[in-house]
């Protein structure tokens, strides 16, 4: 039996069949003091699957047309076309957008722009399509993905050229121990990454709803910012998304859900077999500007970009792209270690937020924070 009312989904006795597709039209380039190259290529999958005894199962032709089971409930996915797509350009146009990027020895750039389709056909019921064009641009160690306008890319690189220019550290930190840090949004959203999508997920959450684990801070995933790479308005399983909040003035408020997942809502799946997962993250910003911080931090310390981060057990692992200190200047940081518990000692958030490159799947809208950590210098 199937229940459609506003566009809510009630599944009790049925089996749901899906038919995914998903098509990448991509224009690559790449430049150094070697020259450059440009290609394009298509590439694109189909796949049919079937949710059985609460598991996503892929075949071939038909499935279980008998089976019986009970479902969560959702709200249906509705097609989108993203504004991005009316700027997709062909490889000649492309070229034209490359003549007007400042190039210099010394640099590496690699762009690749995506038009992307996703189709899911769920049987019997809806297909849904979204379609958008997604840029990613690595400047020597820097990168950065947004969903617009490949004409953009110009300008993107001489933002992330301003931002791998530090001037680099000549003194080593003799400090060690927990210190007191002005994370920037970059190293903000790495951390909460791995706090989201190792702590969170409705599969197998380390911490309980209602349990305090951050300073006052609230956290949304918010799959409809426009301008993120992983902007979708709906997931791998055909739920319509939402800005969902998952931590609110520090607490769990709510955890990444699947139809599949023992916890959480449904709305965050994702991948071919769909799995818990953020969209991109949001950090309401706070009444501190960020001058206002940098005078009431004297002797702390500033962490600007993630060079590369790991989570070792309940302590994730930042190598900083630069440190400094207040009112002595850039110093040289081998690691530094952000421990869960430590997340708990956030006091400070900014007015300012920036939109930030967690990965190719995930983005974030993030402000700087000032809270405790622990310097790695052996």
């Amino acid at each position: 039996m199937r229940v459609i009312k506003k566009s809510v989904i009630n599944i009790y006795v049925m089996m749901l069949i899906q038919t995914v597709k998903y098509n990448e039209s991509v224009i690559e380039a790449e430049y150094g003091n070697e020259g450059y190259s440009i290609v394009n290529y298509e590439r694109s999958y189909s796949l049919n699957r079937a949710l059985i005894n609460g598991r996503w199962i892929v075949y071939r032709g038909e499935k279980g047309k008998n089976i019986q089971q009970s479902m969560k409930e959702f709200e249906i996915c509705d097609s989108y076309i993203h504004e991005s797509i009316k700027s997709w350009i062909d490889k000649d146009q492309y070229l034209s957008i490359l003549d007007k990027i400042d190039l210099k020895e010394g640099y590496n750039i690699k762009l690749e722009s995506k038009k992307i389709t996703k189709v899911i056909e769920i049987k019997d019921i809806k297909e849904c399509i979204e379609e958008k064009v997604v840029n990613n641009i690595k400047y020597n160690d820097t990168n950065f993905s947004y969903t617009g306008n490949p004409k953009d890319i110009p300008s993107i690189i001489e933002y992330l050229k301003g931002i791998g220019t530090q001037t680099p550290a000549k003194n080593v930190v003799t400090e060690s121990g927990k210190l007191t840090f002005i994370v920037d949004p970059e190293i903000l959203g790495t951390v909460l990454h791995y706090l989201l999508a190792d702590f969170l997920n409705g599969n197998m959450p380390k911490f309980k709803l209602n349990e305090k684990i951050l300073g006052e801070i609230t956290i949304y995933d918010n799959p409809l910012n426009l301008f993120s790479p992983s902007f979708s308005v709906f997931d791998d399983e055909g739920v319509k998304t939402k800005k969902k909040e998952i931590i609110g003035d520090g607490i769990v408020t709510n955890y990444l859900g699947t139809l599949t997942s023992k916890y959480g809502e449904p709305g965050n799946a994702r991948g071919i077999l769909p799995k818990p997962d953020y969209f991109s993250i949001e950090v309401k910003n706070g009444d501190w500007s960020l001058n206002e911080v940098l005078e009431e931090s004297k002797g702390a310390y500033i962490a600007i970009g993630s060079k590369k981060s790991e989570l070792i057990k309940n302590s994730i692992r930042i190598t900083p792209r630069t440190v400094i200190k207040i009112g002595q200047g850039p110093l040289f940081f081998r690691e530094i270690a952000f421990p869960l518990q430590d997340l708990l000692t956030i006091d400070a958030i900014t007015k300012e937020t920036r939109g930030v490159f967690i990965d190719e799947n995930h983005g974030g809208v993030l402000p700087y924070v000032r809270m405790k950590a622990r310097a790695m210098i052996y």
